[in-house]
Protein backbone atom coordinates (compact mmCIF):
# COMPACT_ATOMS: atom_id res chain seq x y z
CA UNK A 1 0.00 0.00 0.00
CA UNK A 2 1.75 3.78 -0.77
CA UNK A 3 1.90 5.94 1.82
CA UNK A 4 -0.51 8.27 0.75
CA UNK A 5 -3.24 5.38 0.69
CA UNK A 6 -2.43 4.45 4.24
CA UNK A 7 -2.31 7.84 5.40
CA UNK A 8 -6.14 7.68 3.68
CA UNK A 9 -6.41 4.41 5.27
CA UNK A 10 -5.49 5.88 9.16
CA UNK A 11 -7.46 9.20 8.77
CA UNK A 12 -10.94 7.47 7.73
CA UNK A 13 -10.23 4.54 9.86
CA UNK A 14 -10.90 2.13 6.91
CA UNK A 15 -9.48 -1.59 5.62
CA UNK A 16 -8.60 -1.82 2.15
CA UNK A 17 -9.36 -4.85 0.25
CA UNK A 18 -7.27 -6.60 -2.58
CA UNK A 19 -7.81 -3.99 -5.60
CA UNK A 20 -10.85 -4.95 -7.85
CA UNK A 21 -8.76 -5.19 -10.93
CA UNK A 22 -10.69 -8.29 -12.28
CA UNK A 23 -14.00 -7.22 -11.91
CA UNK A 24 -16.62 -4.13 -11.82
CA UNK A 25 -17.95 -2.68 -9.17
CA UNK A 26 -21.70 -3.71 -8.34
CA UNK A 27 -24.05 -1.82 -5.84
CA UNK A 28 -23.58 -4.98 -3.34
CA UNK A 29 -20.53 -4.05 -3.16
CA UNK A 30 -20.15 -0.15 -2.66
CA UNK A 31 -22.44 -0.94 0.54
CA UNK A 32 -19.46 -2.10 2.00
CA UNK A 33 -17.72 1.54 1.07
CA UNK A 34 -15.88 1.91 -1.50
CA UNK A 35 -12.44 3.79 -2.31
CA UNK A 36 -12.06 5.92 -5.69
CA UNK A 37 -8.72 7.17 -6.44
CA UNK A 38 -7.15 9.61 -8.65
CA UNK A 39 -3.39 9.45 -8.72
CA UNK A 40 -2.47 13.00 -10.45
CA UNK A 41 -2.79 15.54 -8.64
CA UNK A 42 -3.64 12.69 -5.97
CA UNK A 43 -6.72 12.45 -4.94
CA UNK A 44 -8.82 9.87 -2.34
CA UNK A 45 -12.16 9.63 -1.12
CA UNK A 46 -13.51 7.17 0.83
CA UNK A 47 -17.68 6.65 -0.01
CA UNK A 48 -19.94 4.79 2.31
CA UNK A 49 -23.95 4.24 2.34
CA UNK A 50 -25.57 5.89 5.54
CA UNK A 51 -29.82 5.38 4.86
CA UNK A 52 -30.42 7.45 1.92
CA UNK A 53 -27.19 9.68 1.93
CA UNK A 54 -23.42 8.97 2.39
CA UNK A 55 -20.69 9.56 4.38
CA UNK A 56 -17.29 10.72 3.16
CA UNK A 57 -13.14 10.77 3.79
CA UNK A 58 -11.59 12.80 1.27
CA UNK A 59 -7.38 13.22 0.59
CA UNK A 60 -6.71 15.14 -1.74
CA UNK A 61 -3.00 16.63 -2.31
CA UNK A 62 -3.45 20.73 -2.52
CA UNK A 63 -0.49 23.30 -2.41
CA UNK A 64 2.24 20.06 -1.78
CA UNK A 65 0.62 18.88 1.11
CA UNK A 66 -2.49 16.31 2.04
CA UNK A 67 -5.72 17.84 2.90
CA UNK A 68 -7.95 15.70 5.07
CA UNK A 69 -11.74 16.54 4.14
CA UNK A 70 -15.12 14.74 5.81
CA UNK A 71 -18.24 15.20 4.62
CA UNK A 72 -21.99 13.77 5.38
CA UNK A 73 -24.44 13.89 1.95
CA UNK A 74 -28.26 13.85 2.53
CA UNK A 75 -28.21 12.33 -0.94
CA UNK A 76 -25.16 11.68 -3.06
CA UNK A 77 -25.85 14.70 -5.36
CA UNK A 78 -26.96 17.06 -2.04
CA UNK A 79 -24.21 17.87 0.57
CA UNK A 80 -25.17 18.31 4.32
CA UNK A 81 -22.12 18.66 5.85
CA UNK A 82 -18.05 19.35 5.00
CA UNK A 83 -15.45 19.58 8.11
CA UNK A 84 -12.25 20.44 6.90
CA UNK A 85 -9.15 23.13 7.90
CA UNK A 86 -11.19 25.96 7.64
CA UNK A 87 -13.85 24.65 9.73
CA UNK A 88 -17.18 23.23 9.35
CA UNK A 89 -19.92 24.07 6.85
CA UNK A 90 -23.40 22.93 7.34
CA UNK A 91 -26.17 23.41 4.59
CA UNK A 92 -29.53 23.68 5.23
CA UNK A 93 -32.63 22.95 2.74
CA UNK A 94 -36.31 23.77 3.28
CA UNK A 95 -37.40 21.21 0.79
CA UNK A 96 -37.80 17.67 1.25
CA UNK A 97 -35.34 15.71 -0.48
CA UNK A 98 -36.77 13.76 -3.59
CA UNK A 99 -34.11 12.92 -6.32
CA UNK A 100 -34.58 9.74 -7.49
CA UNK A 101 -37.43 10.25 -9.86
CA UNK A 102 -35.09 13.67 -11.56
CA UNK A 103 -34.85 11.69 -14.73
CA UNK A 104 -38.76 10.47 -15.06
CA UNK A 105 -40.86 13.74 -13.70
CA UNK A 106 -39.34 16.62 -12.18
CA UNK A 107 -36.18 17.14 -14.24
CA UNK A 108 -35.12 19.59 -11.90
CA UNK A 109 -34.98 20.07 -8.03
CA UNK A 110 -34.41 23.13 -5.86
CA UNK A 111 -34.78 24.49 -2.36
CA UNK A 112 -34.40 27.55 -0.23
CA UNK A 113 -30.55 27.13 1.38
CA UNK A 114 -28.83 28.13 4.24
CA UNK A 115 -25.12 28.29 4.67
CA UNK A 116 -24.53 27.94 8.85
CA UNK A 117 -20.49 28.24 9.77
CA UNK A 118 -18.57 26.55 12.47
CA UNK A 119 -22.83 26.42 13.53
CA UNK A 120 -23.45 30.14 12.98
CA UNK A 121 -25.91 31.16 10.63
CA UNK A 122 -24.43 32.84 7.39
CA UNK A 123 -26.55 33.52 4.70
CA UNK A 124 -29.28 31.85 2.78
CA UNK A 125 -29.91 31.23 -1.40
CA UNK A 126 -31.24 28.75 -2.94
CA UNK A 127 -29.82 24.62 -4.49
CA UNK A 128 -30.62 24.19 -7.97
CA UNK A 129 -30.14 20.46 -9.34
CA UNK A 130 -31.23 19.65 -12.83
CA UNK A 131 -31.40 16.63 -14.90
CA UNK A 132 -29.60 16.82 -18.31
CA UNK A 133 -29.48 13.44 -19.66
CA UNK A 134 -27.82 10.10 -19.61
CA UNK A 135 -24.44 9.08 -20.14
CA UNK A 136 -21.68 6.38 -19.78
CA UNK A 137 -18.06 7.02 -17.39
CA UNK A 138 -15.06 4.43 -17.38
CA UNK A 139 -13.22 3.76 -14.08
CA UNK A 140 -10.77 0.73 -14.42
CA UNK A 141 -12.01 -0.51 -18.10
CA UNK A 142 -16.31 -0.93 -16.33
CA UNK A 143 -18.00 1.52 -17.97
CA UNK A 144 -21.37 2.57 -15.81
CA UNK A 145 -24.61 4.12 -17.00
CA UNK A 146 -24.56 7.86 -15.50
CA UNK A 147 -26.89 10.90 -15.22
CA UNK A 148 -25.22 14.37 -16.14
CA UNK A 149 -26.19 16.59 -13.71
CA UNK A 150 -26.48 20.20 -13.08
CA UNK A 151 -26.15 21.39 -9.66
CA UNK A 152 -25.69 25.42 -8.62
CA UNK A 153 -25.85 26.59 -5.19
CA UNK A 154 -26.38 30.39 -4.95
CA UNK A 155 -26.06 31.92 -1.78
CA UNK A 156 -26.36 36.29 -1.25
CA UNK A 157 -23.39 38.17 -2.48
CA UNK A 158 -21.26 35.12 -3.02
CA UNK A 159 -20.76 33.64 -6.51
CA UNK A 160 -22.31 30.73 -7.88
CA UNK A 161 -21.05 27.42 -7.11
CA UNK A 162 -21.63 24.83 -10.29
CA UNK A 163 -20.49 21.55 -10.76
CA UNK A 164 -21.77 19.13 -14.24
CA UNK A 165 -21.81 15.72 -11.93
CA UNK A 166 -22.08 12.15 -13.47
CA UNK A 167 -24.03 10.26 -11.17
CA UNK A 168 -24.18 6.41 -11.35
CA UNK A 169 -27.90 5.46 -9.88
CA UNK A 170 -27.35 1.97 -10.03
CA UNK A 171 -24.17 2.17 -7.19
CA UNK A 172 -25.19 5.93 -5.92
CA UNK A 173 -22.13 7.40 -6.56
CA UNK A 174 -20.78 10.44 -8.02
CA UNK A 175 -18.71 9.25 -10.79
CA UNK A 176 -17.07 12.66 -11.95
CA UNK A 177 -17.40 15.67 -11.16
CA UNK A 178 -16.14 19.35 -12.88
CA UNK A 179 -16.27 22.94 -11.25
CA UNK A 180 -18.04 25.17 -13.84
CA UNK A 181 -17.20 29.52 -13.86
CA UNK A 182 -20.48 31.55 -13.73
CA UNK A 183 -20.39 31.80 -17.71
CA UNK A 184 -19.99 27.32 -17.56
CA UNK A 185 -15.97 27.47 -18.43
CA UNK A 186 -14.54 24.24 -16.77
CA UNK A 187 -12.42 25.35 -13.84
CA UNK A 188 -11.05 21.55 -12.38
CA UNK A 189 -12.25 18.55 -12.76
CA UNK A 190 -12.29 14.91 -10.48
CA UNK A 191 -11.84 11.43 -12.71
CA UNK A 192 -11.21 8.63 -11.11
CA UNK A 193 -8.61 6.04 -12.46
CA UNK A 194 -9.54 2.86 -10.08
CA UNK A 195 -11.63 1.45 -6.70
CA UNK A 196 -10.79 -0.59 -4.14
CA UNK A 197 -13.82 -2.47 -2.00
CA UNK A 198 -13.29 -1.06 1.72
CA UNK A 199 -15.16 -1.01 4.91
CA UNK A 200 -15.33 0.87 8.50
CA UNK A 201 -13.33 -0.91 11.56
Amino acid sequence: MSILLRSLSLLAGITLAAPASSSCLSAKETKQGVLLTREVPFYSVFYKPDGPGLTEQRLMERNHSLQPVSAVYLHPLLVEKRVSASGTHELKYANAIALEDLPKKKKNWQSETTLFINGQKSVSGATVIRFDGWGEETIASCSYKVWAINSRLELTELPPIIFEQYYSPELRLVLRSVRLSPSNKPLSEVRFDRFQIGWGN
